[in-house]
């Protein structure tokens, strides 16, 4: 055991508030690494569990170019641009939108029958089996909004049996049945009628195999349908769609069903876009034949009627300059014509939630685009109003686009038809001028003319619808959507969660972030003193030693014995060695006076062994218990009640002090003078003058007086017998006291209350961070009413293999 030398108390204590010190603290880890190799174990385990029950996750990701020509997307059908349903200028952002809207996500749930899973368990780990499932169940009246779950165990010769049953209306009886039946036959269960059917992934030899299944609602499946969808590049039309699942083949499927659906979704507006211009087309074919038909039948009859062939050359020539003009006055007419009949069915109230029929616009460009963005508009507003009701405000919000447009449409409309008139009449003025220089061709012939001029326009506009109906039916056959696929669903066969390495990092962190936390709170609140290193820092009194702590059996609280070797009896022969620095000069220090700030400091502990220790030494000691109030001294030795005492004495019952020494049976030179019965005024019977009597006798008769007095900071029995003290040894407990009374504790120094004074650590251990390594081999510590164990704890030895 190194020597603890003493410091004297002729120095001023060091200013010190007792803070956070760095070094300490990690001094105070590493004696407690024990505790950080525990959490690390236990996170680590946590986390390992943790990684094994956590389904993995995989990501899938496809990739598609919507068609657009102003972000680059182009379109077989370009050529068909004025035909109605062929329109390459759609919005990207809509789209995104579309994707990822409720409509399609119910569309993918149905077709993929999402709403019904299968899963087992591997390990810890719940497993999908949406796609390998041995089982496929069909329900017999299927409700888009049932749920319900089961558990099917597969049996022998192609049986099964269901248990645990849960759902909407199932009671507790319900539950707990068991269902069995055979593969294909129809069940009747708790939750309803239903048949189980073998799929190819059915193996007779799978008897025992568990399967949960579980069906939900459409709304709810849908969920599982969620993608995320972004723009690859803001600059490009090309759409990135991503999907997280714990079952990749799920992952693929929903994504590919979902451009699927869009597709159909898309070709479908189309085609309705394209139905409705055939038949609009249709319509007025068959009213514009029955006219070309009347005009037919007129000019025949004129002909007829005036016996009429050809028109005679010369007229022919005089009629060629009014030609002409008549031939700009005819496809003027045609435009206004055309522009009517646009009109016309816009003004029609049965056609106010039709699709206008692009393929019969006019010539106008502002006409055509405003058309096209009605015919757009209109389709969202129905895309909506399949989920929603009139009600909706965005449907009254579209209604009102819808109006605006028409409004505008027809605006339009009439202002070209006010200009084509004005065309008009200049044309009718100038093919006038040009008829009246003919005046001589007869009148037969112009009546002809007329005939003729609305037989022209009939055939001009049937030719053009029928050119139109032409177009539109290629649109119609060869539909496509607004969608190009560039990568299928696909991605990598390594999970991307849970991530392992980075859950073991984390666990690893967490487990030496815990103790160290914990530690470090317990520091911060800790204001007790946690060493001798405390005791020097505050203290400037002479510093005797210290005692660590011992968790063995005593004897009477008596640890030290003659040739001990213990740590406990080490640090007493070191405190009895430090007491001969104490030694005032021309001064013999005999009588040894022992307190402390407060109770369980330990001061009877160290006033016992140390008196013990000098026994040892061949010296007549003799040891007093005066704590009148609590009797320590004489409970530990079982004279609790013993009438012959020190207070008994100095009240007169008993006149001869040898009547009140007594043996302490643990040495023949330990000798112990108990507390006697308590009295009622123990201060001042501490002031009498035959107390000073009995010292100065005890003093004659043995080498050692050691008192073992009561707490200084509580009563001031300590203070009054310090004149009888030749040495004051003050104990201060580890993790006792707090340092927050040390300046109390010098002031009873620095103002001379007790004679020449001194400190003595109790308790101290090396496990605090805050001491001097001890180099004994041994474990020690001190408390009362415990027991040495023989075998030491996993804790123990895993605290004990660091030292050296």
């Amino acid at each position: 055991m190194e020597e603890q030398k003493i410091f004297v108390g002729n120095e001023a204590p060091k200013e010190s508030s007792f803070g956070f010190s760095i070094t300490d603290f990690l001094h105070l880890l590493w004696k407690n690494w024990y505790w950080f190799v525990i959490s690390i174990v236990a996170c680590l385990a946590i986390a390992t569990y943790y990684i094994k029950k956590t389904p993995k996750t995989y990501v899938r990701t496809a990739t598609i170019l919507v068609k657009d020509s102003r972000k680059g997307g182009n379109s077989d059908l370009i050529a068909f641009s004025d035909v109605a349903g062929v329109n390459t200028r759609k919005s990207v952002d809509n789209e995104l939108i579309i994707l990822n809207s409720n409509k399609l996500r119910h569309d993918v749930a149905r077709r993929l029958r999402l709403d019904i899973g299968y899963s087992d368990k591997v390990g810890l780990r719940p497993r999908s089996l949406y796609g390998i499932s041995p089982i496929e169940m069909a329900i017999v009246n299927d409700n888009e909004t049932d749920s319900f779950a089961f558990t099917l165990t597969i049996g022998a010769d192609s049986t099964v049996s269901l248990t645990n049953f849960a759902g909407m209306g199932v009671n507790e009886t319900a539950a707990a049945s068991t269902v069995k039946a055979h593969l294909g036959d129809t069940i009747n269960s708790p939750i309803g009628s239903i048949i189980i059917k073998p799929t190819l992934y059915y193996n007779k030899n799978e008897k025992g195999h568990e399967i949960r299944v579980s069906k939900t609602s459409i709304a709810a499946a849908a969920g599982l349908a969620y993608v995320n969808v972004a723009l690859a590049d803001k600059n490009s039309s090309i759409i990135a769609i991503s999907k997280m699942d714990s079952n990749p083949r799920r992952a693929e499927d929903i994504i590919n069903t979902l451009i699927t659906c869009y597709e159909d979704d898309t070709k479908a507006d189309k085609k309705r876009v394209s139905e409705a211009t055939a038949a609009f087309i249709s319509d007025r074919l068959a009213l514009i034949s029955g006219e070309l038909g009347d005009v037919d039948e007129d000019v025949a009859s004129f002909k007829q009627s005036h016996q009429m062939v050809s028109l005679e050359s010369e007229a022919a020539r005089n009629m060629s300059e009014s030609d002409r003009f008549r031939m700009e006055g005819l496809q003027l007419e045609n435009q206004i014509r055309m522009a009517n009949f646009i009109k016309d069915y816009l003004l029609d109230p049965s056609h106010t939630n039709d699709l206008i029929p692009a393929a019969v616009a006019v010539s106008d460009v502002a006409i055509n685009a405003n058309i096209s963005n009605y015919n757009e508009t209109l389709i969202r507003r129905d895309k909506l109003l399949a989920n929603s009701s009139t009600s909706n405000p965005m449907i009254q919000e579209i209604d009102g686009q819808l109006s605006a447009i028409r409004r505008s449409i027809i605006a339009s409309i009439d202002n070209q038809i006010a200009t084509l008139n004005i065309q008009l009449d200049n044309i009718r003025t100038q093919e006038n001028r040009a008829t009246s220089r003919v005046s001589a061709i007869p009148r037969q012939e112009k009546q002809i003319q007329s005939i003729t001029r609305q037989q022209k326009i009939k055939e001009e506009l049937y030719l053009y619808l029928l050119n139109k109906r032409e177009e539109n039916e290629i649109a119609l056959n060869v539909v496509e959507g607004n969608a190009r696929i560039i990568d299928p669903a696909y991605g990598s066969n390594a999970p991307v969660a849970p991530q392992v390495s980075t859950i073991l990092l984390a666990a690893l962190l967490l487990g030496l972030a815990i103790p160290l936390v914990i530690l470090y709170v317990i520091e911060i609140l800790n204001t007790t003193i946690r060493g001798r290193k405390d005791l020097e820092e505050g203290l400037s009194i002479p510093f005797l030693g210290e005692v660590p702590f011992y968790k063995g059996s005593m004897d009477h609280g008596i640890v030290v014995r003659d040739n001990s070797t213990d740590a406990v009896s080490e640090a007493m022969r070191i405190i009895r060695s430090n007491m001969s620095f104490m030694k005032v000069q021309s001064e013999r220090m005999q009588a040894i006076m022992v307190t402390s700030s407060n109770p369980s400091a330990g001061k009877t502990f160290i006033s016992s062994n140390l008196a013990m220790s000098l026994a040892l030494t061949n010296k007549r000691v003799v040891l007093i218990d005066f704590d009148l109030r609590r009797r320590t001294l004489s409970k530990e030795f079982g004279q609790r009640h013993n009438r012959k005492g020190l207070s008994s004495y100095l009240a007169g019952t008993f006149t001869e002090l040898d009547d009140i020494i007594f043996n302490s049976n643990m040495h023949a030179n330990l000798d112990i003078i108990y507390s006697g019965p308590q009295p009622p005024n123990p201060a001042e019977m501490l002031l009498s003058e035959k107390l000073d009597s009995m010292i100065a006798e005890l003093k004659k008769r043995y080498d050692y007086v050691i008192i073992d007095a009561v707490p200084a900071l509580m009563v001031a029995d300590a203070q009054i017998i310090d004149r009888l003290a030749d040495l004051t040894i003050y104990v201060v407990r580890e993790g006792l006291l707090d340092r927050r009374q040390l300046p109390d504790i010098e002031r009873l120094y620095t103002t001379g209350r007790f004679h020449n004074m001194s400190v003595v650590l109790n308790g101290s251990t090396t496990q605090n961070g805050y001491g001097y390594r001890h180099g004994y081999g041994y474990g020690y510590g001190y408390g009362y009413n415990t027991e040495q164990t023989k075998k030491s704890s996993f804790i123990d030895k895993l605290k004990k293999h660091p030292k050296k």
